[in-house]
């Protein structure tokens, strides 16, 4: 496996730029942090040289690896082997191209979702919604406990939350509110009662992640609110937005506001 520099950066996002809502991820933390960074670590096969097409493309982010390829029937084996020998906590990338890993790995759990795109908010909802987004207010580090102790009562979120220190939690959330992204909230009080957030934001996209409301406030519209209200100043800077869905009652929500399915999406996490 070939590790690679900055030589190579332009190389890289003109590749990724071929499906730049399945390489979110990639193109946002290319962008922040380059090739070489003490979280970023990136590698493709062993043999490419500059001025050839990458086979495949890795970025290591922290323990969570990104893969992607142009070609389905890349050296999946050979890619798996170092995915092996790193021993990554999660593996992402898009569905057609992880499924191919998949035979080669070992004690993984699989999650594959759905990808979905927006360009442009549906106005019915924004009129609907009017009221109520006129609470959402985006979040400041001063909030990040707020977040913190939201998020811990959710299922979805606990299982990751929990298996980090309440520092590194903390470090995530800080990240999405003031580094990588921003997020949107509506508060009762001085009780944060939903959330959605953004990761990966680069200058002509962003992923839609986080989003998250107490079990005992749901049907209530406060997080359709508050992604109207994060979408609609997104998309002021942004060409388009992602996310992730797994959930069809979700999708049916994410679908009235104007996301349309892109494909899928596959996350393979440590058992």
């Amino acid at each position: 496996m070939q590790k690679l520099n900055n030589d190579y950066l332009s190389c890289a996002f003109s590749y990724l730029a071929l499906e730049p809502e399945f390489n979110l991820f990639l193109i946002g933390d290319l962008e922040q942090y380059g090739m070489v960074h003490e979280n970023v670590s990136c590698y493709t096969a062993k043999d490419w040289k500059a001025g050839m097409e990458f086979p495949f493309f890795i970025l290591n982010y922290r323990g969570n690896v990104l893969v992607y390829s142009q070609n389905p029937d890349y050296d999946a084996k050979t890619v798996a082997d170092f995915l092996m020998k790193i021993n990554p906590d999660n593996i992402s990338g898009k569905d057609e191209i992880l499924q191919k890993l998949i035979p080669y790995l070992e004690n993984r759990v699989v999650k594959p979702t759905h990808l979905a795109k927006l360009s442009r908010i549906d106005s019915q909802q924004k009129e609907r919604y009017k009221e109520l987004m006129e609470r959402v207010r985006r979040l400041t580090e001063e909030d990040i406990l707020a977040a913190y102790d939201l998020y811990i009562t959710i299922d979805e979120f606990a299982y990751t939350y929990r298996r980090k220190t309440k520092e590194e939690c903390y470090e995530d959330i800080r990240q999405n509110i003031s580094a990588i992204g921003r997020s949107y909230g509506i508060f009762e009080g001085d009780k944060l009662i939903s959330v959605v957030q953004t990761s990966a934001e680069n200058k002509k996209s962003a992923m839609v992640v986080g989003v998250a409301t107490r079990n005992e406030m749901r049907g209530k519209g406060y997080a359709r609110a508050a992604m109207l209200k994060l979408c609609q100043d997104c998309l002021k800077e942004k060409e388009f937005l992602c996310l992730f869905y797994d959930n069809p009652t979700a999708g049916k929500i994410y679908h009235s506001i104007g996301f349309e399915d892109m494909g899928k999406y596959t996350m393979i996490r440590k058992q």
